[in-house]
C-alpha cells in the first residue's frame, strides 16, 4: 500500500460501485449519514470496528478494503451488486427462500403464451 491511500475515496468507490447511498451503507452499517458523509469527505478518520461494520455491509473483506488492487469482479454490474447487497445480513433460509422466488419466477416468464407475462406488459 502507498502513502497515497484515501480511506473516504475508497469507501466513496466502493458504494458507487454496488449502487448504494449514503444512506443505505450507513444504515446497514449502524452509522449516521451524517458521520458516513464525513468520513467519505476525509473529515473524520473512522474507528477499526466503524470499518469493519462498514466492510462488512459492502460484502468485503477489511484487508480487501486496503487492497487498492481489489477490484470489483469485471462481471459484476450495478445491478448484481444492489442484489448481492439485500441479500446482506440475510440468514441461509431467506437466502434460500429468495433463490427459490427468482427460480419460480423466471420458470413463469419463460412459459409460452404466460398469462404472467402478458399481464406484465400492460
Amino acid at each position: 500500500m502507498n502513502g497515497d491511500f484515501n480511506i473516504g475515496d475508497r469507501l466513496h468507490e466502493l458504494r458507487t460501485a454496488q449502487g448504494q447511498s449514503q444512506e443505505q451503507l450507513a444504515l446497514r452499517s449502524g452509522i449516521t449519514t451524517t458521520y458516513l458523509g464525513l468520513i467519505e469527505r476525509n473529515l473524520k478518520n473512522p474507528t477499526i470496528k466503524v470499518m469493519e461494520q462498514l466492510c462488512c455491509s459492502l460484502n468485503i473483506s477489511l484487508s480487501d478494503f486496503f487492497n487498492v488492487a481489489h477490484k470489483p469482479s469485471p462481471s459484476s454490474d450495478s445491478l448484481t451488486n444492489q442484489i448481492t447487497a439485500q441479500l446482506h445480513g440475510r440468514t441461509d433460509e431467506e437466502k434460500q427462500l429468495i433463490l427459490q422466488i427468482i427460480k419460480n419466477t423466471l420458470k413463469l416468464r419463460d412459459l409460452p403464451d404466460s398469462s404472467y407475462r402478458n399481464s406484465s406488459k400492460t
